[in-house]
């Protein structure tokens, strides 16, 4: 595999982000579905070509596998991924809310790869190891949940997060959007959230590239458009 120096993001709504490399390697995160009892998006996933697919926890608005080739491989267990040009370290911990009081289990995942690094906080609960901490602190992009229900997250949980971990982007992710979301979909928007934000505010369409040298000094939170 090549040395990647840049990367393309595409947003397919919720949790699910396909991270393109310029090194022709790509990795899908967190697919989403509907269930039988479970009706929250009226635009499916398509099909997704990609290298490797990671799953965070197995819940159905993230672990739609069946939209894989055949020749994709799926990471959904903690542990440590390195090739010459890229590592993944999944830690895994447990989800936020009620399913968390049932330690039901999130892996954390943190991409480094073209000089820059992911973290993909799945659906995970605020207080985690101070180790797990210490190994996804100042990341280049955090794509964290939020929505106006609180559902996963308080904004207070969220404060706090981005000061211990000090992202240079924050994502917002896991919240109702008009495009992809069913009027079943039990969350809200995240106006209210980030109205309470004082970080600068990016609006983006839902294909973008970046590379080390687009990523912002301070915290910035970055809205994609889906």
């Amino acid at each position: 595999m090549d040395t990647p120096t840049e990367v393309q993001i595409h947003y397919y709504g919720h949790s699910c982000f396909l991270l393109s490399f310029d090194s022709n390697f790509s990795i899908l995160i967190d697919p989403y579905r509907n269930q039988e009892d479970r009706l929250w998006f009226k635009k499916l996933m398509p099909e997704v070509n990609c290298d490797l697919c990671l799953i965070t926890h197995a819940h159905f608005d993230h672990d739609e596998i069946h939209v894989l080739e055949e020749t994709s491989s799926i990471l959904r267990v903690p542990g440590t991924f390195i090739t010459n040009s890229m590592e993944i370290h999944g830690f895994q911990d447990i989800h936020a809310g009620r399913s968390g009081k049932l330690n039901f289990p999130n892996t954390i995942f943190k991409i480094e790869a073209a000089n820059m690094s992911f973290v993909h906080w799945g659906d995970n609960r605020p207080n985690i190891a101070g180790s797990i901490h210490e190994s996804i602190k100042e990341p280049d992009i955090l794509f964290l949940p939020s929505d106006d229900t609180r559902h996963l997250l308080s904004f207070d949980e969220i404060e706090e997060l981005i000061r211990i971990i000090r992202p240079k982007v924050v994502i917002p992710m896991h919240y109702f959007i008009d495009k992809i979301s069913h009027k079943e979909n039990s969350l809200l928007g995240i106006n209210e959230w980030l109205n309470s934000r004082p970080e600068p505010k990016k609006y983006i369409t839902n294909d973008f590239i970046i590379n080390a040298t687009t990523i912002p000094g301070e915290t910035e939170i970055w809205v994609i458009d889906c």
